[in-house]
């Protein structure tokens, strides 16, 4: 689309993307930060106020900076500090905003209507991006073992996948939900997020083999922001992403993960962030090709069922729909694939993954530790 969505009807708006985790997210983020100045041209502010805005602002009103590994004093404030910034943009400029990061989505409607105050008196959007549930499903398993996690595919499926006690809250709430449906659940965090009155966007994430450039097209078209050869963003511009990890390598991080945890003390939370899973799992870990987990055929039933839910639950709550929601059918292990759960790969030693990793979390001469893997023999 070469121009705003139908939906733009001309004035200010501060948009707010709220997730969903593992759709893509990190890569809007880094084009966003790439294309800053072009799209501040354009009228468009992408806030920048230090290292991490979005993200330490995110864990301001989830009230969560120990669980994400930072420091609580430069985390209090960031979110009414980003706000004020997006109103000194619209009441200088006139311009439009866009901010958010993933973090978001787990945000409580009291948190999410909370946050919202701040920007009080503008036209706020709020956008979700979503992905099928059968790719979410191993990203979100992986992403919670990069995180510390040392569960089986097996024991997250019996867990959480299978597991589902109803929402959080409202009229048929069955207590504290699994992390995975709390967390991908499309339809509750478009509630959450515009209980106080925003207007709701779904970013339905492009099925397998879609141009690059796709996601992008259709989170821009959500915005508002021109696409197309004058936009003022290049979506085929190399930018960061969160790398995904193949079956064994995460069967090497789970033991990895149980390893560490059995020392006395315990690496901390901000420690294991940094070293094990930001500078190890998803910079050289992710680096080596595999054999990518693929969710289950068995899943289909439960994750094509709650995909049909959530959709009617959209389409009833009149939010608007961008993408086609049939790239949200579940794409599952077809036959003869490997189930996620996998030997970690035999050139590799656990063990001395560990103490290397130990070595890095004591200072910076040790981060030079050789990677602990064999070459491997040619064939």
């Amino acid at each position: 689309m070469d121009g705003p969505g139908q939906w733009h009807d001309g004035r200010v708006r501060v948009v707010v993307h709220v997730g969903l985790t593992k759709t893509g997210t990190t890569h809007l983020q880094a084009l966003l930060a790439a294309h800053r100045e072009p799209l501040l041209a354009a009228g468009w502010l992408y806030p920048d106020l230090g290292p991490g805005t979005h993200f330490r602002a995110a864990a301001d009103v989830r009230r969560s900076a120990h669980l994400l590994g930072l420091d609580t004093s430069r985390v209090d404030g960031a979110w009414s500090a980003l706000c004020a910034e997006a109103r000194r943009h619209v009441g200088e400029t006139g311009g439009d905003v866009v901010l958010g990061h993933e973090v978001l989505a787990g945000a409580t409607t009291e948190q999410a209507v909370a946050a919202l105050a701040h920007l009080d008196g503008l036209d706020v959007h709020v956008v979700v991006t979503a992905r099928d549930l059968g790719r979410q499903a191993v990203a979100h398993w992986q992403e919670r073992v990069k995180l510390g996690d040392t569960r089986s595919f097996a024991t997250f499926e019996a867990e959480e996948l299978r597991a589902d006690t109803g929402r959080d809250d409202g009229p048929d709430a069955g207590g504290v939900r699994p992390r995975f449906w709390h967390g991908q659940d499309l339809a509750d965090t478009l509630a959450r997020w515009t209980a106080g009155g925003a207007t709701g966007h779904l970013v339905v994430g492009p099925a397998p083999g879609a141009p690059r450039e796709e996601l992008w097209r259709r989170f821009a078209e959500a915005l508002g922001v021109p696409t197309g050869p004058d936009g003022p963003v290049d979506p085929a511009l190399p930018v960061a992403g969160n790398p995904s990890l193949g079956a064994p390598e995460v069967a090497l991080v789970r033991e990895v993960n149980r390893l560490l945890a059995a020392d006395e003390p315990p690496m901390s939370t901000e420690v294991h962030h940094r070293v094990v899973k930001r500078g190890w799992a998803e910079q050289e870990l992710a680096a080596r090709s595999s054999t990518p987990a693929r969710t289950p055929a068995s899943l289909g039933p439960l994750l094509t069922a709650a995909t049909h839910v959530w959709l009617g639950e959209v389409t009833s709550a009149r939010h608007l729909v961008h993408g086609d929601p049939t790239d949200l059918d579940p794409v599952l292990a077809r036959p003869g694939d490997p189930p996620p759960d996998v030997p970690w790969p035999a050139d590799v030693d656990p063990a001395a993954v560990a103490d290397m990793l130990r070595a890095r979390a004591v200072g910076p001469a040790a981060r030079r530790s050789r990677r602990p893997w064999r070459r491997r023999r040619p064939h």
